[in-house]
């Protein structure tokens, strides 16, 4: 997977985000060292928590998405997100090892898959952000390459599936960088999702969840 080398990463090498409540102590000393005082301290204890429960409902909501996607009803899933998916779309039929790089292509050419789709279009909220989704499904010969797959393709460093077609989305140009990703597996399939943004900024939150809730999606 490529991705921003800076980025911190968990104990499977997958990049991970700064927890809130490490950015929360930050933000607390840095105000408390500027201003001292117990009203500022009360205040910015009551922005952590607000935030802290922000996220908290980030993660409901996304999880109710999910259960949404994977259950086939897409249209309700970006619906419960605030988002609602854009017309343009492009599916593409691919060759496994040619549309991959690195350790990610020497393992599909030891274990090829047995096939590789993928789906790429745009999702939109109200607010002007538009972010480029990717899914990748790839169909392995058994569980346990599906496994050994996904642990190459989670992995900093390895390579990844590459996403084709994004000029075809009339975004301009950009490039999907692996740093709003996720994976699941079920059986001998292995999902793997990635977002940009394109347009307006919408938060990290945002395009993790919207590639979380991608990985529940069926194939094609």
């Amino acid at each position: 997977m490529a991705g921003n080398p800076d980025q911190p990463r968990d104990s499977r090498g997958r990049w991970t985000k700064a927890t809130s409540g490490t950015v929360g102590a930050a933000v607390v000393a840095g105000l408390m060292m500027s201003a001292g005082g117990g009203g500022t301290t009360a205040s910015v204890g009551s922005s952590v928590e607000s935030a802290a429960a922000q996220r908290g409902t980030q993660v409901k909501t996304t999880r109710s998405s999910r259960n949404a996607a994977r259950k086939g009803n897409e249209g309700e899933a970006w619906k419960r997100m605030g988002l609602r998916r854009l017309r343009q779309e492009v599916r593409h039929d691919l060759s496994c090892a040619a549309q991959s790089y690195g350790e990610v292509q020497q393992y599909l050419l030891r274990h090829p898959c047995k096939k590789l789709q993928q789906r790429l279009f745009p999702v939109a909220d109200g607010e002007g952000n538009v972010i480029a989704v990717s899914v990748m499904w790839v169909r392995m010969p058994s569980r346990t390459t599906a496994s050994g797959l996904k642990r190459v393709e989670d992995e900093y460093g390895t390579g990844d599936v590459i996403p084709v077609g994004t000029q075809l989305l009339g975004f301009g140009g950009f490039r999907f960088t692996g740093e709003h990703y996720d994976s699941d597996q079920d059986g001998t399939l292995l999902t793997i999702a990635e977002t940009e943004p394109v347009s307006g900024h919408p938060t990290d939150t945002l395009l993790d969840g919207v590639a979380s809730i991608a990985t529940a999606l069926p194939p094609p």
